[in-house]
């Protein structure tokens, strides 16, 4: 009878550890996600990343040199998504990687990992995220802004709470 509540702790203690490692070896990964950017694969570090003490994340541009129009349409849009940010834009900061149309945002070198017109979430580390694809469509682009918005609040918050 005492080997009963002994039995029952080690099958409680071992069961979340046999169950993990079948979802290990399965491959099943969740079907969906809360964030609205598309979760970088591969690590993308920028090199002699800088920013101030206050920043925990950047919104970054890429604009390579022949980017043209959908640069300069992304660069308006960017402007207005950390418009939106209201208070917390102390938290967050505005990069360029490529060729940069405007003298208040922080330029760094083109990286050509990243696609042209895109917009990325960046930790104050310097690793690349979240992808933010561009839309021609004012109404998709203002949908996928949104979702921006949506992540990198969410984000914020989770560093303050921790």
């Amino acid at each position: 009878m005492k080997l009963k509540p002994m039995w029952m702790f080690v099958i409680c203690c071992i069961t979340p550890f046999i169950l993990a490692y079948a979802a290990i070896q399965t491959n099943w990964l969740p079907d969906n996600t809360t964030n609205k950017g598309r979760l970088l694969s591969n690590d993308i570090q920028v090199p002699n990343w800088q920013v101030n003490d206050n920043t925990l994340w950047s919104i970054a541009l890429s604009a390579p040199v022949d980017c043209g129009l959908v640069c300069t349409q992304q660069n308006q849009r960017l402007q207005n998504v950390y418009q939106a940010l209201g208070k917390k834009q102390d938290k967050v900061s505005l990069v360029i990687f490529g060729e940069a149309k405007n003298n208040e945002i922080t330029q760094y070198p083109e990286l050509p990992e990243l696609q042209a017109g895109w917009l990325y979430l960046v930790d104050h580390h310097g690793l690349v995220v979240l992808a933010y694809p561009y839309e021609e469509s004012e109404q998709k682009s203002r949908v996928l802004h949104k979702g921006l918005l949506s992540d990198l609040k969410k984000l914020l918050n989770y560093a303050r709470s921790s």
